[in-house]
Order: C-alpha cells, then sequence, then structure tokens
C-alpha cells in the first residue's frame, strides 16, 4: 500500500473548507521555511560559518535521518538511470547547496531570494520548452516577463557601475536556479515520489562530500558558538531538507500541483521581509521593486501555466 495513502484519506475525511486551510497553513509553512533558509544561509556565510560547514550540517543531518527510507527503496536507478542520479545529485545535493551559499555571502537575502527561488519558474519553463516542447500559456508568458523585469530591477544597476563582486553574486544564483530547475524537470520525469528522492540525493551528497570536507583547510565548525552550530544544524538539515518538503508534498495532495505551487510567489517577497530583523538587511527601493515583480511573476507561471 502507498505510505501515503492513509494521510490521504484523512484529508478526505476532513469538511472541505477545512481541508483547504489545512493545505493552506502547510504550504504558508514551507514557505516559511525556506524563506527562512535564506536568511538563516546568509547570517551564517557572512559570520562565522562557510558555505563548506552549511554543506556538511545540511547533509550529514538529512542523509542520517533518510538513510532508512533509501536502504529500504534503493536509489531508483531503473527509473533515473545514471545520468539522471548524477544530476538530480549535482543539482540538488552538494554542489547546488554550496553554489547556493556562496552567493548568499555575495548577495543580500532579499536580491536572493528574487535570484533563485523567483528564478526557478523561468528556467523551469525555458529548460522545457527546448528539451521537450512544453507550451507556455499567455498569462505564464506575461508572469515569465515580469521574472525577467525582476531580474533587470536588481542586476542591471550593478552591471552599469560594474561592481564586480555583485555581479559574481548574482551570476551564482542564477546558476543555482538554473540547476534547481534542472532537478525538478528530472524529478518530474523519474516520477519518484519526493521523500525517496530527497533521501537519495541527501545520502548521496552526504557519502561523496562528506569525506572532501572532513579533508578541506579552514573548517570553522569549531569555532561557532553551541547555539549557533545547533541552529545551523536543526535548520540546513531536518528543516529545510526534510520538514519542508514532506508538509510541501501534503499541500499539493490537498490543494493540487497549481494552487499549491502558487503559494511560491511569496518566496521573493517573505525573504525580503524576514532579513530586515534577522540580519539587518533593509531593501533599497529598486530591490524591493525587483521583488515584487519577480512574486507577480512566479504566481501567473505558476498559478496559470497553460493559461
Amino acid at each position: 500500500m502507498n505510505e501515503c495513502q492513509p494521510a490521504i484519506a484523512a484529508d478526505r475525511a476532513m469538511p472541505r473548507p477545512w481541508r483547504v486551510l489545512a493545505g493552506c497553513a502547510l504550504a504558508l509553512v514551507a514557505v516559511a521555511i525556506w524563506s527562512g533558509w535564506l536568511v538563516i544561509t546568509r547570517l551564517a556565510v557572512t559570520s562565522t560559518l562557510t558555505a563548506e560547514d552549511l554543506a556538511a550540517l545540511r547533509f550529514g543531518a538529512s542523509a542520517l535521518i533518510l538513510l532508512p527510507v533509501v536502504w529500504r527503496r534503493g536509489l531508483e536507478l531503473d527509473r533515473f538511470g545514471w545520468r539522471g542520479l548524477a544530476l538530480i545529485v549535482i543539482c540538488a545535493g552538494a554542489p547546488y547547496v554550496l553554489l547556493a551559499s556562496h552567493g548568499l555571502a555575495l548577495a543580500t537575502a532579499a536580491e536572493a531570494g528574487v535570484l533563485i527561488p523567483g528564478t526557478i519558474p523561468l528556467f523551469v519553463a525555458l529548460i522545457s520548452a527546448f528539451t521537450v516542447r512544453e507550451r507556455v500559456g499567455r498569462v505564464a508568458r506575461i508572469g515569465l516577463g515580469l521574472i525577467i523585469a525582476g531580474i533587470a530591477v536588481i542586476v542591471v544597476p550593478a552591471l552599469l557601475r560594474a561592481v564586480g563582486w555583485q555581479l559574481a553574486g548574482y551570476a551564482i544564483c542564477l546558476v543555482s536556479a538554473v540547476m534547481w530547475a534542472a532537478y525538478t524537470i528530472e524529478a518530474r520525469r523519474a516520477g519518484v515520489d519526493a521523500l525517496h528522492a530527497t533521501g537519495i540525493i541527501m545520502v548521496v551528497s552526504g557519502a561523496l562530500f562528506l569525506p572532501i570536507y572532513l579533508l578541506l583547510p579552514g573548517q570553522r565548525l569549531w569555532e561557532a558558538s553551541p547555539a549557533e552550530f545547533w541552529l545551523q544544524l536543526i535548520y540546513q538539515g531536518p528543516l529545510t531538507g526534510i520538514v519542508a518538503l514532506l508538509v510541501y508534498t501534503r499541500a499539493v495532495a490537498i490543494l493540487g500541483a497549481t494552487r499549491a505551487s502558487s503559494f511560491t510567489a511569496l518566496l521573493p517577497l517573505s525573504a525580503m521581509l524576514l532579513a530586515i530583523p534577522v540580519v539587518g538587511e533593509r531593501p533599497d527601493l529598486r530591490t524591493a521593486i525587483g521583488a515584487v515583480s519577480a512574486a507577480l511573476g512566479v504566481l501567473l507561471a505558476t498559478a496559470f501555466a497553460r493559461r
């Protein structure tokens, strides 16, 4: 029997208004965790820890938790193949986390909120259009245009000023978004359930990256305070890598993919707002306009993907 069936049956037993409310609440929890990841990572890489430290925490903790899932269900090579397995591990595993974390060391949380989660629908649409000739509807194209406008509002001023470190951070964030978009398309093609796919990524990444990490110079985990260590361990690993995935998957089951995915439109704005109290980054007008434009674009591109 499918492991999700008891939960799905419980969902159906609830009155519809309560079911919809529960689905919305779960989607909002996932968005809050993902927004928090951008801000918490920005806080870490601009203070004590490095991107490599954060990757070690993420894949060490999550791999241990999800190892029984992978041990029991395998690597799904019949669905992914070796090429697909390599693709998801690179595009959602240690290389992705390292790139995104380095990008957050150079770009503010608000800028990264636009350039990473805000652009993923754009890159998913572009890759799908070229690889599987997937059609993008008229309303969705308007949304993609708004995402591009949001990117331009943030990137073009730095390009005109030739601010090298800023442009490097923006480029790293955009490459991270391309990688996650490629993972999204491959995971959808393979049809492996979200928890199993995440377990494969975490376990394989942990097995490959942790031995390398132990040989790297400049490790700073030992310099972090106990409070910082545990905050990052819990947030980078179980909370972001597992809990956010599970609650979002439940939201999709309750609301449907279209309505659940539209909640990701909140990510650019929520990351921008959360960065104000947590890391003291007050966005300028340019960044705020870019975040609003990207958020509207994500909403149109996800909620009206075929219209």
